[in-house]
C-alpha cells in the first residue's frame, strides 16, 4: 500500500515539473515572439525618392519656408501650394503643366498620396494631426483652433472651389491648402508648423506621425 502512494506522489511530483516546463517555455516563445515584432517594426526603410515643398509665384516659383499672419478669428491666414521640388526656386509655365512634368520623373508615382499636418501649442495642449482627406472645414480635432478647406488644382481648370468630402476619390490631388483663423485662435501659444508630404501606407508610426523623407514644412508666424 505505501508503495502505491509513493508511486502516486511521484508521478504527482514529475507531472507538475512538466507543466511548468512547459509554460516556461511558452513564456519564452512568446518573449521571442515579441522581440521578433520589435525588430521588424524597427525595420522601415523609406524607399520614398519624391522631392515636395510649398512654393509662392506665378511662372517663378520660390520655396516657401515661413509665412506671417496677424491673429485673428474667422481670418483667412492664406492659401498654401506645392510643387514636387525642393529646389528654392522653379520655373515652370503654370503649376498644373509643372506638377504632371515633375511626376513623370518619378517611377510607381501613383502609389502615393498627398498629405498635410499641422503642429502648435494651445493652452489645451499640443496639436499634432494629419490632413489626409477633406472634411467639413471645421471638423478637423484642430479645428476649434484652425479652419482648413483642400484643392486640386490639377484636375480642373480656371476658378475652382475647394474639395467636398464626398467628392474626394483616388484620383484626387491635394495640391493647396487654404487656412483660417477658427473661432477659439486666440489659444494659440506658438507658431504654426505646415507640413506637407507624400505617403504610402507604411509611412506613419504608432502615434500615426508621418516618418518617412518626403516632408517639407513651412512655420506660420503670428503678428
Amino acid at each position: 500500500m505505501k508503495k502505491i502512494v509513493w508511486m502516486i506522489l511521484i508521478i504527482i511530483v514529475l507531472t507538475g515539473c512538466n507543466k511548468k516546463e512547459e509554460v516556461k517555455e511558452i513564456k519564452k516563445d512568446d518573449k521571442e515572439e515579441i522581440i521578433e515584432l520589435e525588430e521588424k517594426k524597427e525595420e522601415y526603410i523609406d524607399t520614398n525618392p519624391i522631392k515636395i515643398a510649398f512654393y509662392s509665384g506665378n511662372g517663378s516659383y520660390k520655396k516657401l519656408n515661413s509665412f506671417s499672419s496677424k491673429v485673428e478669428s474667422f481670418k483667412e491666414i492664406g492659401i498654401f501650394s506645392i510643387l514636387l521640388s525642393n529646389e528654392d526656386e522653379v520655373s515652370g509655365s503654370n503649376r498644373k503643366s509643372l506638377y504632371k512634368e515633375l511626376s513623370s520623373k518619378y517611377e510607381n508615382f501613383n502609389n502615393y498620396k498627398i498629405g498635410y499636418s499641422v503642429k502648435f501649442e494651445t493652452t489645451d495642449g499640443e496639436v499634432h494631426e494629419n490632413i489626409l482627406k477633406p472634411q467639413v472645414y471645421n471638423s478637423y480635432s484642430f479645428g476649434e483652433y484652425l479652419y482648413v478647406w483642400l484643392y486640386d488644382d490639377i484636375n480642373t481648370t480656371g476658378w475652382h472651389s475647394h474639395i467636398e468630402p464626398e467628392e474626394y476619390n483616388d484620383n484626387t490631388v491635394l495640391s493647396s491648402i487654404k487656412l483660417m483663423w477658427g473661432h477659439n485662435s486666440e489659444k494659440i501659444t506658438s507658431n504654426i508648423e505646415l507640413s506637407v508630404f507624400t505617403y504610402d501606407a507604411d509611412d506613419f508610426d504608432e502615434l500615426g506621425h508621418y516618418r518617412g523623407n518626403s516632408i517639407s514644412s513651412v512655420i506660420i508666424e503670428k503678428n
